[in-house]
């Protein structure tokens, strides 16, 4: 049996609870948080909230507690399976179920298990739903983890005003609440039907019936999973108001059991309905059905559980991510921590899927996305959640060994696709279980960095070192020793999975010479004895060297027979971040730039969240922004700013892949933060466009805890508690103390002097979210504005300049279109608009632009509708002088 979750003995646990929450007020070894700074920094985006009941159906609201997740259905509990399943699951949970769409069997694959909200309200013989309602509203409340739906229904001439609380305990794993709150105005009697179950059949064969029961207190539905075998039991404990009646029955053979309560009503009274849900399954109790019956009956009445639900949010909350004064953008900030925390807990023996616990997106499967992409926005706030990645990867290391010894190598070959037991559970229809290798390299990344982060040698040698061993001795393997008398790795695939099969791919090559190195380092740490092999295969590993391409002096190819074509996702630029490969500066720059025009445009998120971070540690003007911008806003959904896998809503969601690169930025990208073993490194870099500063608050690193802001000139690194500490700066390593804060210089991005436009505030009456306007003016010719008009619309640009300079010359610099017909330069001066310089179609891609001197406070271009069924204009760069 697997052992998903490790918790302490009920007393016990109570106890913990009890001082984590003296911890969250107090700071131990040092000095007390400012309450008003405190306060301050949750001012804001804190609530996501319709008033659509069509918008809350087509992107569902998500909540967990990082054992068991589920999405609330736009009526406020229940069950829909369109126009988006509302689906419930449990870390740990597959099924062996047909493969409906490719046929054969789906190995461990995600299981739907049965729902646990609904709660009926029918009056008059007819039951509620949102489409019929009024004055409605969905929140989801982002700081106390409830979605709370409030509506006024009118059925037969009675009007009754409903509130539903959905919430799943983050203080108690197993356990789930659904608070229903009636205020009727009319007298008489109205039923409240609860139900177990709905949903369990959304997985074709994947579910079987156990057991299920129903009295007027207790319902009990247990199922099992197809071929794997594993039990999961739902148990509800259904509190009504007095004077009620209660009919129960129970369907195994459809996997439900049902109450329906019937209640006499008074106008103008308000009437509260709960359903308390104990959750377990049998990888993690002996008695599924037991230990669900037991979480049930010992949770409190609904307030506290709504109570302790709230201060267990709170705890986390010491932790976060502030954007002051970017409400929009603040909300989506916490929304991104949210969802990600929803999917994970200390206590919880597992992995993060790409979709987390919210729905059954790529079968749940474990990818390489929570190693690079999830675990880092964790790890540095949240080092206990973030422990359950690399923790699994240890439990999951027999599984790792028997995929290397299937394909014929040594030590550990981490799954493509993992579940419960490591082995590779990759469609065999997919080429990536066979060819994306790189996984075991992502692996021991993670496994070192939690090292870096925690400093804790003890866990090193009991789990980190046997992963990190393992993956040396596979790519000692697998490595093949050509003519040359170099080491190569050949028939792979790396990240971008357009191109393969591939031979020496950069990013494989480079990760498997590192993966030996550290593994190699971290033996010696430990005192143990190292094979001289690993030395001499990441020695002689061939890592591409860079090469002059598409006019850049020195990019990397991402493979022997790369070509220039185009690449699905970040790829060659890993290697910068977060692998940090010894290279210069000139090749991280030159990398980013020829790849960041060949991505598919239809890619998915994570690789422009890369490149934000690797602009601001290169200091390309305010690119690092430009990046944020393309990383987030094609691919947010309304209303509760939840990630798609793709653009414009489509492929899987919530995508916490995505959510998780979108928080590196703020974490690790804005600051410049780095771990190291003995030390931290901080190099703080802020666009304009976040004037108002950054504060991080709640950092992790050995031991201490600590906040960094950034400000517009100086930023600052204020340890609360532990140990002095090491800080490495541009200007060399200082020592920050409790009650000695560490000011450093903040490296900004503004008019350089001579171009008046760069980075200034800029707008465009339309953009392609892809391309937004301050791509214009952010010192990159790489990134692009491109208006996103219908072909019949004039595109206009605008720049408010600082001051009013006298301007004379103007550079445009084009990408790959520019227009197809004259277009105007304007500028502002004394309030209005002037006419400057109507430039000529031609066939240049920059145009310069020289006037009669002017001044004045803004720069507007106005570019005519005839595109003649071309592409729209993609403008590089506006440079503008006196």
């Amino acid at each position: 049996m697997v052992t998903l979750a490790r918790r302490p003995a009920p007393r016990l646990r109570v106890l913990i609870l009890a001082i984590f929450a003296v911890l969250a007020t107090l700071v131990v070894a040092g000095p007390q948080r400012p309450a008003a700074a405190a306060a301050a920094a949750a001012s804001d985006g804190w609530v996501l909230a319709t008033t659509s009941p069509a918008a809350a159906a087509g992107a569902p609201a998500y909540i967990g507690n990082g054992y068991v997740g589920t999405r609330v259905p736009a009526d406020g509990a229940g069950y829909a399976d369109a126009p988006v399943a509302t689906e419930t699951h449990v870390a740990g949970v597959y099924a062996d179920k047909p493969d409906v769409d490719h046929g054969g069997i789906q190995r461990q694959g995600s299981v739907n298990l049965p729902g646990w909200t609904q709660l009926d309200v029918i009056v008059a013989g007819h039951r509620y739903a949102a489409a019929a309602a009024s004055d409605y509203r969905q929140v989801l409340d982002l700081r106390h983890g409830v979605v709370t739906t409030t509506a006024t229904w009118s059925a037969g001439g009675r009007v009754t005003r409903l509130a539903y609380d959905v919430a799943l305990d983050r203080a108690r794993e197993r356990v789930g609440l659904v608070r229903l709150r009636l205020t009727p105005s009319w007298s008489g009697n109205l039923q409240v039907r609860d139900v177990l179950g709905a949903g369990a059949r959304l997985t074709p064969g994947g579910l079987r019936p156990v057991s299920a029961a129903a009295n007027a207190r207790t319902a009990l539905l247990a199922v099992r999973t197809a071929g794997i075998g594993t039990e999961v039991a739902e148990v509800a404990r259904l509190r009504v108001p007095p004077a009620s009646t209660v009919a129960a029955k129970a369907d195994p053979a459809a996997m439900t059991a049902t109450r329906t309560a019937t209640i006499p009503v008074r106008a103008g009274q308000t009437y509260e309905v709960a359903k308390v849900v104990g959750f377990a399954t049998s990888l993690d109790a002996t008695n599924a059905a037991g230990a669900a019956r037991r979480a049930a009956g010992s949770a409190p009445a609904s307030a506290g559980i709504l109570a302790e639900n709230s201060a267990a949010w709170a705890r986390l909350w010491t932790s976060d991510i502030v954007v002051p004064g970017q409400p929009k953008l603040q909300g989506r900030v916490r929304a991104a921590q949210f969802y990600l925390l929803a999917s994970a807990r200390p206590d919880v023996d597992w992995s993060i899927s790409p979709v987390g616990l919210s729905a059954g997106g790529y079968n749940n499967h474990v990818f390489w996305d929570a190693e690079t992409w999830m675990y880092p926005a964790l790890l540095a706030q949240h080092p206990a959640e973030a422990s359950t990645v690399v923790d699994y990867r240890y439990r999951t290391r027999a599984g790792a060994r028997r995929n290397a010894q299937r394909t014929g190598y040594g030590g550990q070959r981490f799954a493509w696709e993992s579940a419960l037991t490591g082995d590779e559970v990759t469609p065999t229809w997919a080429e990536t279980g066979r060819l994306e290798q790189h996984v075991t390299a992502d692996v021991a990344l993670a496994q070192w960095q939690y090292y870096l982060a925690t400093g804790d040698q003890g866990w090193l040698r009991a789990r980190g070192w046997p992963v990190l061993q393992g993956a040396a001795e596979f790519w000692a393997s697998r490595a093949e020793r050509g003519a040359d008398g170099s080491y190569h790795i050949n028939q792979v695939e790396g990240p971008d999975e357009q191109n393969w099969p591939v031979d020496d791919s950069v990013y494989t090559n480079a990760t498997a010479k590192l993966t030996l190195e550290l593994a190699a380092r971290a033996g010696r740490l430990l005192g143990l004895a190292v094979p001289a092999s690993w030395n001499q295969v990441a020695e002689g590993l061939v890592v591409l060297t860079p090469a002059p391409l598409g006019g850049l002096p020195a990019v990397r190819p991402e493979f022997r027979a790369y070509a220039g074509q185009q690449v699905k996702q970040a790829d060659v630029v890993l290697l910068t971040y977060p692998w940090e490969f010894p290279q210069p500066a000139e090749v991280d720059r030159s990398d980013l730039d020829y790849y960041t025009p060949r991505y598919d445009p239809d890619g998915p998120a994570m690789t422009d969240s890369v490149n934000s971070v690797i602009a601001a540690q290169l200091g390309i003007g305010c690119s690092a922004w430009t990046y944020t911008l393309r990383s987030l806003d094609p691919f947010v959904k309304a209303p509760y700013e939840q990630f798609t896998e793709a653009r414009s809503g489509q492929g899987v969601f919530t995508f916490l892949t995505g959510e998780g690169g979108f928080l590196q930025e703020f974490l690790y990208g804005y600051t410049g933060l780095r771990w190291r073993a003995d030390r931290v490194q901080l190099d703080p870099m802020l666009p304009p466009q976040l004037a108002g500063g950054l504060r991080l608050t709640g950092l992790r690193w050995q031991g201490r805890l600590f906040d960094i802001v950034l400000g517009p000139s100086t930023s600052t690194l204020t340890l609360w508690s532990g140990a002095p500490a090491q800080v490495e700066t541009p200007a060399g390593t200082r020592t920050v103390s409790v009650g000695a804060p560490l000011t450093v210089p903040t490296r900004t991005a503004g008019p350089d002097g001579d171009n008046l436009a760069r980075c200034r505030p800029v707008t465009a009456n339309a953009a392609d979210p892809s391309a937004p306007a301050v791509a214009a003016v952010d010192a990159s010719t790489i990134t692009a504005w491109t208006p996103d008009t219908d072909p019949a619309t004039p595109s206009t640009l605008t720049v408010r300049l600082a001051g009013t300079p006298t301007l004379g010359h103007a550079t445009l610099t084009w990408l790959d279109a520019r227009p197809l017909a004259p277009y105007e330069v304007q500028i502002r001066t004394a309030g209005a608009w002037r006419t400057v310089a109507t430039v000529p179609a031609t066939t240049n891609m920059v145009d310069e632009v020289t006037f009669e001197p002017v001044a004045g406070d803004a720069v507007r271009l106005q570019i005519p509708a005839t595109r003649f069924g071309g592409q729209n204009p993609k403008l590089a760069e506006l440079a503008v002088r006196g």
